[in-house]
């Protein structure tokens, strides 16, 4: 009998980002080329913050206080003044973020009615962490210009909340009898304690100095200004260096002049600048705007749509393995259920990439019979992060708690899952009481069960928040 084995594979995607797409910063949308998908729920309100988001479903136990911080910050848990997250100044910017400005600069400056909001909530997230030293020590992570600390340090508020809104009491960084190590949570509610321990995949030094040497190019250019036309960036190959980034806008400048925007226009026959300087070479694709946006908005940024990064597979199971990896041997065998939650900025609404990470690849087997006959099988790989029977892998992680876009102006937007392991050492309680989609493996089959709330209705925010337009001056 001969035998085929083929994994089931995704159809290749081609990553083009239109404007303000950049995980992790808020970005304009412009009408003609596209909206910014992270923005939030549809905006329509303009009411001011109220204390209906600092509300909380009714659990016994909870340490928290639920009050909103309204007027002058404060910290009431600890009966003295601590520093605010934010600074207290009068914010006048509008303008979405650039590439350069960190995830903490622009929530910092950034003004209208609609930021106040994810801005407070931060801050009476951050009063429920009860010691003075871990209030600093997330705060000073925030307000670094590093963004990967900023996630690191929502991720552990965001995880922190949820359970305290759950009703368990929470202690950050519990000390452990045989181990100088300590996770970042141990959660206690109804005689039952659990550890939680979060991190969020960073990138290596190479790769951040080379996605700031992008940021100073891709900032550049977006202040072209030029009234008619919008930017295609087609082709960009990078450089050791920094780039001469303003030398580039002058051509484009130069270049632009002297294109009709009124010209029949098409993507594949469109006026482009081929650009070359010091190892680096970028090819610009001029696009004409409409008649009746042309000499408006000028100040917007100039690129639409950045469709450098080709044509390429796109497989996150890796990456979300390797995380794990940092952590699962760290404590040793705890004596209680234990908890990985990962920060992830991944397209997986499917959850492909997830599934294939924590039980392994989907996969088709053909069997050709000595009478011709040809039978399928589909099954998963021993793969994943739990392995597979009767070999189950890493069984002191109970569970792995994956939080995908997690971002302060769509708390209740982000999407959360619970994978649980299907043998491990301390079995979850069956109702855990957090947001989330809860899956586990039955054989080959992933069955998943909805949260008992909605995750607007957990952190007591309306569907619809924040409320008011994120850009009222680019509608």
């Amino acid at each position: 009998m001969k035998r085929l084995v083929a994994s089931c594979a995704r159809p290749i995607a081609r990553r083009l980002r239109a404007i303000g797409e950049a995980p992790g910063r808020p970005r304009a949308p412009d009408s003609r080329v596209g909206h910014f998908a992270g923005s939030g729920p549809d905006l329509h309100s303009h009411s001011k913050p109220s204390g209906r988001f600092g509300s909380r479903p009714a659990r016994a136990g909870a340490r928290c206080s639920a009050d909103l911080v309204t007027g002058e910050w404060h910290a009431s848990l600890m009966g003295m003044r601590r520093q605010p997250l934010f600074d207290e100044i009068d914010r006048t910017d509008p303008t979405p973020a650039n590439h350069q400005e960190s995830s903490y600069e622009f929530m910092n400056r950034i003004a209208g009615e609609y930021w106040e909001h994810p801005r407070m909530l931060m801050q009476q997230w951050l009063d429920h962490v009860q010691r003075d030293g871990d209030y600093i020590d997330l705060r000073q992570r925030f307000r670094s210009r590093d963004d990967e600390q900023f996630r690191s340090a929502f991720l552990e508020l965001y995880i922190h909340e949820i359970l305290l809104r759950a009703g368990y009491t929470v202690t950050i960084h519990p000390m452990m009898s045989d181990t100088t190590s300590r996770p970042d949570f141990l959660a206690e509610r109804d005689d039952k304690r659990l550890y939680v321990e979060a991190i969020v995949p960073g990138t290596n030094p190479a790769a951040k100095a080379a996605a700031q040497r992008r940021a100073v190019l891709f900032d550049t250019v977006n202040q072209l200004g030029d009234p008619n036309f919008m930017l295609w960036l087609d082709h960009l190959v990078e450089g050791s260096d920094p780039p001469a980034a303003t030398r580039l806008r002058t051509e484009l400048r130069r270049w632009l002049s002297h294109v009709d925007p009124d010209a029949p226009w098409d993507l594949q026959s469109a006026p482009a600048l081929h650009w070359q300087h010091n190892g680096w070479s970028a090819t610009f694709k001029a696009i004409p705007k409409k008649p009746e946006a042309r000499g408006r908005h000028v100040d917007s940024r100039a690129i639409g749509v950045y469709g450098h990064t080709g044509v390429t597979w796109i497989d996150d199971a890796p990456a979300i393995r390797k995380a794990l990896t940092r952590k699962h041997h760290e404590y040793g065998d705890l004596d209680a259920p234990f908890i990985i939650a990962v920060g992830t900025y991944i397209q997986d609404t499917d959850r492909w990439h997830s599934t294939n990470a924590m039980y392994g690849a989907s996969a088709i087997e053909l069997n050709e019979h000595p009478d011709g006959e040809i039978t399928t099988r589909a099954f998963r790989r021993r793969d994943g992060y739990f392995g597979g029977p009767p070999h189950w892998q890493h069984p002191q992680v109970s569970g792995v708690l994956l939080v995908n876009q997690l971002m302060p102006y769509h708390v209740h937007r982000a999407e959360v899952t619970l994978w649980r392991h299907p043998k491990s050492a301390h079995a979850l309680p069956d109702d855990l009481g957090l947001p989330c989609l809860t899956l586990a493996l039955d054989g080959d089959r992933v069955t998943d069960l909805p949260p008992s709330m909605a995750a607007s209705d957990f952190f007591g925010l309306p569907e619809q928040w924040p409320p008011g337009e994120a850009w009222p001056d680019h509608q």
